[in-house]
């Protein structure tokens, strides 16, 4: 199709080529002060910009879930080393999410970053070259960290201005929880973050040292795999109802290990528990390109919450999926342009969901992920332990629109947030999708 468009954007790396290596990444671990430590070439390049501002940029905690309210997405992996009091941090961030500046034609591009973790504070200066790889890593130790139970973690790029926060959960300081064991993914060559990993990768799961209270040597570990399942959720105001929550893994066996434990990763979720103990580790098999979709396949599978059955079935049945995905999108619209802008704001709704919905489906596949894709971000989420609510529209009018979700305990997923359904949601359900059809949506 000779009017065809791009898929995905060009990564938007704000960094340049330095003709010469002048500068190396300097460290430092300080305590936590009222004004930012900054230090040797950090300090010029604050200068140079002196536009600043001198409030952070923060993603509002009333939409969680809205990934471009910040521009930084870093991973944090915290690894408690109960034998220690320590806890290793390791930071895994974009370099294209940070901002690099220069102080003159000569000088190398470099960006700040300052990473709090309880009472300290690191600051990192990151040079940019030509081979500078896309992912930035580094580690630091927090030490001192006995009875700590929970850490509060904040990443800040100094010249942008910008600020991520999160609240981890340690667990108690007598018993081993999943930060007591550092998962290494040998394809990254680096920690893993959180429990998705690609198909093929080999993890190795390194153990405290010391055994948890109560537990037997050789300690027994029981692993078990369960496929994703295929079926899409009901809409909103459907009476069907997916049990997810009362699948069964089917058993692998059990091994033991007192050290470590080495896991190629298959399709699915593997469970990994640990016998007499509440302390059970998944893994999310994933693509190797996920949260992002690329595939033709994995472009179309998502389009069935706003396609016909049979356009669906036209679309997967074709053989030239390319060209089937491009009629599909022109079809909602007669420019091309506004068909492009369609096109990111849907795809960039799935990769969204599947970043902060995944669990034993990926993102786009869960309540949440459905409604956050033909909705988009809601004007206002309310959490808590159980529930959250979003809300589309102005809180308390007669307009606003509110989705319950209900968090699900389930062995196999510890993100799993079920849509309360109701019929009274049909006609917003068609709205919404009748707006895809017809051009009609924005980007959030």
């Amino acid at each position: 199709m000779s009017d065809g468009f791009e898929w995905k954007k060009e990564p938007d790396f704000r960094y340049g080529r330095a003709s010469q290596k002048v500068t190396p990444t300097y460290l430092r671990s300080v305590k936590r002060t009222s004004t930012p430590h900054v230090f040797g070439l950090a300090l010029g390049v604050t200068m140079l910009l002196g536009c600043a501002t001198t409030s952070l940029q923060t993603p509002s905690q009333r939409r969680p879930y809205d990934r471009e309210a910040s521009t930084l997405h870093p991973e944090l992996t915290l690894h408690r080393k109960l034998d220690k009091g320590e806890v290793d941090v390791y930071l895994n961030i974009p370099r294209e999410e940070l901002l690099y500046s220069r102080l003159d034609a000569t000088a190398p591009f470099v960006a700040q970053l300052q990473v709090s973790v309880a009472d300290t504070t690191w600051h990192l200066l990151d040079t940019a070259w030509a081979d500078s790889p896309r992912l930035l890593h580094q580690r630091w130790t927090l030490e001192e960290a006995w009875g700590l139970q929970r850490l509060d973690l904040q990443v800040v790029d100094v010249l942008r201005n910008a600020s991520w926060s999160t609240r981890r959960l340690l667990g108690p300081p007598d018993a081993w929880g999943p930060s007591d064991v550092l998962v290494w993914s040998t394809q990254k060559d680096w920690a893993l973050a959180g429990q998705q990993a690609t198909v093929g990768d080999t993890l190795t799961f390194l153990l405290p040292p010391t055994p948890p209270a109560g537990a037997t040597l050789p300690l027994t570990w029981r692993l078990s795999n369960a496929p994703a399942p295929a079926q899409l959720p009901p809409p909103p105001f459907s009476s069907t109802r997916l049990r997810w929550d009362t699948l069964s893994p089917t058993p692998l066996g059990a091994m033991q290990a007192d050290s470590l434990i080495v896991l190629g990763v298959p399709d699915g979720t593997t469970l990994l528990e640990l016998d007499n103990t509440a302390l059970a580790l998944r893994i999310h098999g994933r693509p190797l390109a996920f949260p992002n979709v690329m595939e033709p396949m994995e472009l179309m599978a998502p389009l069935r919450y706003i396609a016909s059955r049979s356009e669906f079935q036209k679309l997967t049945q074709a053989q030239h999926p390319k060209q089937a995905l491009d009629a599909f999108w022109l079809a909602c619209t007669p420019s091309t342009e506004n068909a492009r802008s369609l096109l990111n704001t849907y795809y960039g709704r799935v990769e969204e969901a599947n970043a902060s919905f995944s669990g034993l489906v990926e993102g786009w596949r869960s309540d949440r992920g459905m409604v956050h894709i033909v909705f988009g971000v809601p004007q206002r989420i309310r959490r808590d332990t159980w529930n959250e609510y979003w809300i589309y529209g102005e809180e308390g009018t007669a307009n606003a629109l509110t989705f319950h979700f209900r968090k699900r305990r389930t062995l196999l997923d510890d993100n799993a947030y079920e849509l309360q359904r109701s019929i009274q949601f049909r006609s917003v359900w068609d709205r919404g999708v009748s707006n895809w059809r017809n051009g009609r949506v924005r980007g959030d």
